[in-house]
């Protein structure tokens, strides 16, 4: 009777091993005849791991940067610095040229948020990314005070709301350029913060296309 004991545990103990969860990855061990044919099965619906997606993002930077591409995209991004700090540069003489510094500053906050924005929509997030964090670092080394408004999230935070609505969001923006230059009700300054995210688009688009990226 002994030998029956002892043989039930050994199959208890077997038969926990053989399906067995892992605590901190959710794989489940099964096996299908003997130890050789044993498999990891990932559970239902499992996601791509962040290790996953750091690999992917960085396997894509390395053909991004043997084509070129990453090359250009740091220089697009001192580009799109040297536009907006140039005499007479056109982030504050399109549409009507403004005089009064609160307002060409709010010019300029407001091509920093049309730039990160286009950015984005025209180029894969590695080339959007590099071209952006060049334009930004760049910025410090010639106005910090800029810097430090363009960056700051209560700023931010109007345009990213008016933006959400994808029909009326250039409306909306000239809203929040009205707000930030401190007359929300002014009707010629909402038009006039329409009008530049309008024009800011299309200067940074050419831009991009001048960039001539591969494909």
């Amino acid at each position: 009777m002994l030998w029956i004991a002892v043989l039930f545990i050994f199959v208890l103990v077997m038969s926990h091993a053989v399906y067995t969860k892992k605590k901190d990855t959710g794989l489940v061990l099964v096996a299908v005849g003997d130890d050789s044919d044993m498999k990891i099965v990932p559970p239902s619906g499992a996601k791509p791991s962040l290790e996953d997606a750091g690999e992917k993002a960085a396997q894509e930077f390395v053909l991004q940067k043997e084509n070129g591409n990453i090359d250009k995209a740091y220089a697009l991004g001192k580009k799109i610095a040297d536009v907006l700090f140039e005499e007479n540069s056109p982030v504050l003489t399109f549409c009507q040229e403004s005089t009064e510094s609160f307002e060409r500053l709010q010019r300029k906050i407001l091509f920093a948020f049309v730039t990160d924005t286009v950015l984005n929509q025209e180029l894969p997030s590695v080339l959007a990314e590099t071209a952006s964090q060049e334009f930004l670092a760049q910025i410090p080394k010639r106005d910090l005070f800029l810097s430090e408004k363009i960056n700051d999230p209560q700023t931010l935070s109007y345009y990213l709301l008016g933006a959400k609505n994808g029909r009326e969001r250039f409306e909306n923006i000239g809203r929040a350029f009205a707000l930030l230059c401190g007359d929300q009700e002014n009707t010629g300054l909402c038009s006039l913060g329409e009008c530049l995210c309008r024009e800011y688009s299309r200067l940074c688009t050419q831009m991009i296309e001048e960039a001539r990226f591969s494909e």
